[in-house]
Parts: structure tokens; sequence; C-alpha cells
């Protein structure tokens, strides 16, 4: 397969995935700031919301991270087989 079928492959698997918004960045957005820092009382108050928009956040960038490895090894399989050096089957 080309490297502009595989682009192509990537391309359209990415438009299938759906649009995350993280709850932890419309959390933050929820609380007020005095002083210059985040409200500490309304912060307090909201903890367990932030612990799990912390833990969402969290999966969320281990999955990137698992996509991008697995894009970098279909790269690296990819250079493999064009320098001969493919897998036994």
């Amino acid at each position: 397969m080309s490297e502009s079928e595989n682009i192509d492959r990537v391309v359209s698997a990415l438009l299938k995935v759906p649009e995350k918004k993280l709850l932890i960045i419309q959390l933050v957005n929820t609380i007020p700031i005095k002083n210059g820092e985040l409200d500490y009382i309304t912060l307090a108050n909201k903890q367990l919301e932030i612990n799990l928009a912390i833990q969402e956040s969290k999966v969320y960038g281990a999955h990137t991270a698992q996509a991008v490895e697995s894009l970098a090894r279909l790269r690296a399989k990819e250079e493999d087989e064009d320098l001969g050096f493919a897998e036994p089957d």
C-alpha cells in the first residue's frame, strides 16, 4: 500500500472519531477567579467532579498516546518493507 493510500486511510479513520469535549475544560471555565487565582472554596466544593474530570483526561491522553504509537509502528513497518526487511508471514 502506498504512503498516500495509508494517509487516506488514516484521515478517513480520524474523520469517524467523534468530537470530544473534555469535562476538565468545561469545568475549569465554571470556576471563578479571585485575586488572579482559582476560587479554592469552589474547587473544594467541586472536588468529586474535578477528580472525575482528571481521570477522564488521563484516559483520553492515554488513548491518544496509543493512537500515536500505532501510527508510528505503521510508518516503521512501511519503512522496513521499503528497505526489504519485511517480516516473514
